[in-house]
């Protein structure tokens, strides 16, 4: 940025580009890089240039484009103009800059070249533009010499040149020269194949470190360079190195105690290290300074999601959005934000809308998994997951997503590996642990399941699934107090929290606390009349009591509530058999094992069900099932079975009763 305190040398500027001789003549022997400029010139800007306008600015672009070319291999190509109602009220370039970028859409253009003859701003600076942006404002000067000086040293900007104190340098801060230096030189070439795309960082990971090193050289001159500074926290907030961030920020602000960029940098580096409240500090002294900036506004509902503060979270967005319509990445953190709420239209609404913008949007097209998995569209998250795998392999939310998308389809095995890719990406991934634990639990690897249940509640205490999920695990392994224990703990972060309710209930019953198990179904059948699992509970208890035609009544409730609910089917067909209703208990034990082909005692008890019905071929064949399940089958039933098998007698056959009903571990 550069003031006006040297206007009176123009005539000087003017026999210098007269006699202009570029350091490097040759250009460097690389591929020409076109940049692709759209022009917004607002109505003062028309007015004062009347019909000459359009053709002024082409001359001007030509000239700049012809020294870049000479230069660097960068040529310039204006593709389109745009209209700017610009903002008469703006008193300063800055405020222009960020007007320019509300009302004119970036689009599909590499840098917006905005040009204004406001009178409010003529005795501030002449122009602005910033490394992470792709937009150039400048103020109409009565020399077009310095006109061009000042798009250079713009445009400069924009491949990473920064404000210096250099002599005749074009990126002279106070007085702008006619050369280019070594040092600025360096960057722009660094810099020639940028990435002009808002969405993604201008410089790819392997150019990092040697861009670091270029600045890190002007440093070392010492000359209080503010730009390098901020430049060097750009880049070391890139790689993630938040210490070298917060060390060059605090420099930058000595230098200038104003610098809203320096401010911005800082509270990112501090909420990314997870002190949020020192970030919303840094984020609202920039505001003080820039309350235009949408990035700010964006950094904050990052923050602000973070405390749990989700409607604040949602106004931070709204305002990023409405300081620059083209914000994909605060449109994919509101959908974010409406996932979290459950508001599933809204969040795939928001999620579209990044991708609109920009399809390639890796963490917009997992938002819209996840709202499709809500949604129960799993084939569609499974589409939308893949497409963001191929975007972007280490996309732990992605992995995660397609976890529970193998989990809906019962391919436990490959839902564990997405888990555990999930998990590589992002240790500290919370529900991924939880999910992990899920599957673990479905599968009976119970301690593993244990494992990652309390590394989720360790990552985050108030997560009361997973102290349900942990209790469905104990009571499986028949630890009923440790059970209700965490159920408890779940309750207590989540009163109506109704799965956690029906564990309780079943580790009260295991206790035998039968009045305490019958009052926990009650309440979770008030909280969720929908959820079969207290149904089941209470056909458990009422069986327990001999009221069976009341035991049928809730078993048939479950089934009806959830007609792939395999223990309530279980236990009817139980229910069914101790009655002599062969053709009914048959019936749903062939439901159990089409749901849950792993289930023992569905096929043990098909096996004495086809006994009675005189067919020896088949209930040897789901006896032998029975067996190869791992059930111990009733010795002298199999001998009878073969008997009859072998000698087809039509003898009253044994009787192996089912097992006792059971009850099913909420698991969510």
């Amino acid at each position: 940025m550069v003031t006006l305190s040297h206007l009176l040398k123009e005539i000087s500027i003017i026999f210098f580009f007269m006699f202009l001789t570029f350091q490097f003549a040759s250009p460097e022997k690389q591929a020409m890089r076109t940049v692709h400029l759209k022009i917004a010139a607002d109505e003062e800007f028309k007015i004062q240039n009347s019909l000459t306008w359009r053709s002024d600015i082409k001359l001007l672009i030509s000239s700049v484009s012809s020294d870049f070319e000479k230069l660097f291999g960068i040529r310039l190509k204006i593709e389109t103009f745009d209209t700017w109602l610009s903002d008469s009220a703006q008193d300063s370039t800055l405020g222009l800059l960020m007007d320019l970028r509300q009302k004119v859409s970036q689009q599909n253009y590499d840098i917006v070249l905005g040009l204004t003859s406001q009178q409010g701003t003529r005795h501030d600076i002449s122009g602005a533009a910033t490394y992470l942006h792709g937009y150039i404002i400048l103020r109409q000067l009565r020399s077009k010499a310095f006109m061009k000086l000042m798009l250079l040293h713009e445009l400069s900007h924009l491949f990473g040149a920064a404000d210096l104190k250099e002599g005749n340098s074009v990126m002279n801060s106070q007085n702008p020269g006619s050369k280019f230096d070594e040092f600025t030189r360096r960057i722009i070439l660094l810099n020639k194949h940028r990435d002009f795309n808002p969405n993604v960082f201008p410089l790819p990971p392997n150019k990092l470190d040697e861009a670091i090193s270029v600045y890190e050289q002007r440093k070392q001159l010492d000359r209080k360079e503010g730009d390098i500074h901020i430049l060097l926290a750009i880049f070391y907030l890139e790689k993630e190195d938040y210490e070298s961030t917060i060390k060059e920020c605090l420099q930058a602000i000595q230098i200038d105690p104003d610098s809203a960029d320096a401010y911005n940098l800082y509270g990112i580096a501090y909420r990314r290290q997870g002190m949020i409240d020192k970030a919303i500090q840094q984020y609202e002294r920039v505001l003080d300074l820039q309350p235009g900036l949408p990035e700010v506004h964006y950094n904050l509902g990052i923050a602000f999601s973070k405390k749990g503060m989700d409607d604040e979270a949602i106004k931070a967005y709204r305002k990023a959005i409405e300081l620059n319509s083209d914000y994909a990445k605060a449109y994919s953190n509101l959908g974010h934000i409406y996932l979290e709420k459950k508001m599933t239209e809204k969040a795939v609404e928001c999620c579209l809308k990044a991708l609109e913008i920009y399809p390639r949007l890796d963490k917009a097209l997992s938002n819209l998994s996840s709202a499709y998995i809500l949604q129960n569209n799993f084939k569609e998250a499974e589409t939308v997951s893949r497409k963001a795998l191929d975007i972007n392999p280490e996309l732990e939310g992605a992995h995660n997503n397609l976890g529970i998308i193998y989990m809906n389809k019962k391919m436990i095995d490959k839902a564990i590996k997405e888990y555990s890719e999930a998990l590589r990406i992002e240790p500290g991934f919370a529900e991924a642990h939880h999910n992990l634990g899920r599957a673990y639990l479905l599968q009976g690897s119970f301690d593993k399941a244990i494992i990652e249940f309390k590394s989720a509640i360790r990552l985050d205490p108030s997560y009361y699934k997973a102290y349900s999920n942990l209790a469905s695990v104990y009571l499986k392994k028949g630890m009923a107090d440790e059970a209700a224990a965490a159920c408890n703990k779940a309750i207590e972060i989540m009163p109506d929290y109704a799965a956690a309710l029906c564990n309780l209930g079943q580790a009260y019953l295991e206790k035998k606390m039968y009045e305490a198990a019958e009052d926990a179904c009650g309440k979770a059948i008030a909280l969720n009349p929908d959820l079969p699992e207290p149904h089941n509970l209470l056909g458990v208890l009422r069986e327990r009591e001999a009221m069976l035609d009341k035991a049928e009544e809730e078993y048939r409730k479950a089934v009806e509530l959830n007609p792939d609910y395999f223990e309530a089917h279980l236990n009817l067909a139980n229910l069914y058999f101790k009655r002599n209703l062969l053709s009914e208990s048959a019936s749903h034990y062939r439901k159990v094992i089409e749901i849950s082909p792993g289930v023992a005692q569905a096929y043990n008890n098909l096996a004495v069900i086809s006994f009675y019905q005189k067919k020896y071929d088949l209930a040897f064949e789901y006896l032998k099932k029975a067996e190869d399940l791992g059930m111990n089958v009733h010795p002298d039933f199999k001998k009878e079975v073969l008997r009859r098998k072998k000698e087809k007698r039509r003898d009253q056959p044994i009787l192996f009763p089912p097992l006792s009903p059971i009850p099913h571990i909420s698991q969510y």
